[in-house]
């Protein structure tokens, strides 16, 4: 009985020990060269970008945006889809971003469909409106927005308000 233990305890410690190789030297290794598939510059799904704005009319907001991204040493281009949620209001865009160098600098041209709360900022309460916007980022993702959306629907009677609106917003990011 002792033997068999013993033996099953020197396999044991065999199996457990770390197996030792013989030192190779390294083979010299030709440089590779990166081909311009393979250095990055491919679409892929990603985030384009977010931030934290203040504007007409969502009031302070938070942005986020995803969509197909092809980065480059000199631009980066962007299709995406973004939601801006604000205190005055909420948002869903979609259009093409490009920021150029490293910079952070860049411009977006959006569309998309903004609905008003309770309290927005220059803006009916509680409607809805489609239109556009024009975004411009010029140094580290600091920037703006500036934007036409008109109001879609039947309006109550004794509203004396233009059915157009303009959206402006400043801040960090989109």
């Amino acid at each position: 009985m002792r033997s068999s233990c013993a033996v099953a305890l020197v396999v044991l410690c065999a199996a457990a020990a770390p197996v030792v190789y013989a030192q190779e030297m390294p083979a010299p290794v030709a440089p590779v060269r990166e081909t311009p598939s393979a250095s990055g510059t491919r679409w892929q799904f990603d985030q384009c970008m977010g931030g934290v704005t203040y504007g007409a009319p969502l009031k302070w907001a938070l942005s986020y945006g995803m969509g197909w991204v092809r980065e480059s040493e000199q631009r980066t281009w962007c299709f995406l889809g973004a939601g801006k949620v604000g205190f005055g209001g909420a948002s869903f865009n979609v259009g093409l971003a490009n920021s150029m160098g490293h910079l952070g600098s860049g411009v977006a041209i959006t569309g998309g469909v903004l609905r008003t709360f309770n309290d927005p900022m220059g803006a009916l309460a509680r409607r809805t409106y489609v239109g556009g916007s024009v975004h411009l980022w010029p140094l580290l993702a600091l920037g703006g927005e500036l934007g036409y959306y008109t109001r879609v629907g039947t309006d109550p009677a004794g509203t004396t308000r233009r059915r157009g609106l303009i959206t402006w917003s400043t801040g960090f990011g989109f």
